[in-house]
């Protein structure tokens, strides 16, 4: 049986010490250029001031827990894993569940994406590019919904629920963004 190289070293050792004892005489320089920073990012034992160098036992318990040594390795390998279906669905699937689903022409994403923007405008004279024809097209793929008369008896109209859920999707779509209608 091999013994454990650090275990051959002090109490508290230098990086270089270390690092040979790790990965060898030969690599010890780039990992202390490398690795050790990363690993200091995860919990590595930082360096003891008052002792010039890392606590060894700490070291070896880091690595014990970052390899897995402290588990069983059959027990390991042998648990059941989690089945995950969704990365059995192609990509391009996958994808077209953030694609626009109602339909709509350019025009009336145009529409629909300013009324979520502007909610106090409700009626087709209110809406850059909407006509009467463009708000019933809307009404029709159910993104908008009649909301009763103004004063001057024009229709008004609100956006369902189906059109705020297009509206995310548009602009996830179109422009990149999950955070609702610009």
């Amino acid at each position: 049986m091999t013994t454990d190289p650090l275990s051959k070293l002090p109490m508290f050792a230098t990086d270089d010490e270390i690092a040979i004892a790790i990965v060898g005489k030969a690599r010890a320089s780039n990992w202390k250029r490398g690795a050790l920073l990363i690993l200091e990012a995860r919990g590595f034992p930082k360096v003891d001031a008052l002792h010039g160098g890392r606590p060894v036992p700490l070291v070896r318990k880091w690595y014990n827990q970052y390899l897995g040594v402290d588990r069983s390795y059959v027990q390991t390998t042998q648990e059941g894993g989690k089945e995950n279906p969704e990365a059995w669905r192609p990509k391009r699937l996958r994808r077209n569940d953030r694609k626009p689903q109602t339909g709509l022409d350019a025009r009336s994403q145009k529409i629909l994406l300013y009324m979520v923007g502007h909610p106090d405008c409700q009626t087709h004279v209110e809406i850059p590019e909407a006509g009467a024809f463009g708000m019933d097209r809307l009404a029709e793929k159910g993104v908008v919904a009649p909301a009763g008369r103004d004063e001057s008896g024009g229709q008004k109209w609100k956006v369902t629920d189906l059109g705020l859920e297009e509206a995310k999707r548009i602009e996830f779509w179109h422009y990149g963004k999950s955070d609702g209608p610009r």
